[in-house]
């Protein structure tokens, strides 16, 4: 039997503080690849706009900004939510142990000791990463086709349902991460 105890939980997320600043870490170079990839692009179109007037410089630097950006977020949709997912691999192989009463080894730090552990089952790690993808897309098409049958029937308070209920209709399951 499992007990819960929201003092044990915050204790663990308090002993994995290196794994919950990583994260920080990961979001704040992405946001600033985000920034610096917009402005190259918008440096590009401005380089550009140099071949015509004024309002075309303008207008290709803002073409510019918008291609980088938009470059760069589909390119790092995918690696975030890669990166994200082995730095969530590790958490939890951390987690792991520290709640079954293992220590960990001396003189390795708690991202290195994960590193290891994903890095030693790196094909299982991979494979459940597109097995949570496709999960993810799975749980969207159909509370997306639920939520528009919903519309479609008359029934009093169908729209309300289909609008606050469904996102959490996966959730005990497992099925949505975020």
């Amino acid at each position: 039997m499992w007990d819960f105890s929201i003092g044990g939980a915050l204790g663990m997320m308090v002993r994995t503080m290196p794994f919950i600043l990583l994260r920080m870490v990961v979001y704040f170079g992405i946001s600033l690849g985000y920034i610096l990839v917009t402005g190259i692009g918008a440096g590009v179109g401005y380089g550009v706009g140099g071949f015509g007037d004024d309002e075309f410089r303008a207008g290709a630097t803002m073409w510019g900004g918008f291609a980088g950006f938009g470059i760069f977020g589909a390119v790092m949709y995918w690696v975030r939510e890669y990166i994200l997912y082995i730095v969530k691999a590790g958490h939890i192989a951390v987690l792991i142990e520290l709640i079954d009463g293992k220590p960990m080894p001396q003189g390795r730090s708690q991202i290195n000791y994960a590193t290891a552990v994903v890095k030693e089952r790196f094909p299982q790690a991979s494979v459940l990463f597109a097995v949570d993808q496709l999960i993810k897309g799975v749980v969207r098409a159909i509370s997306g086709l639920v939520r528009g049958i919903l519309t479609i029937l008359p029934i009093p308070g169908a729209q309300q349902l289909g609008g606050s209920y469904l996102p959490f209709c996966a959730w005990p399951l497992g099925l949505l991460t975020k």
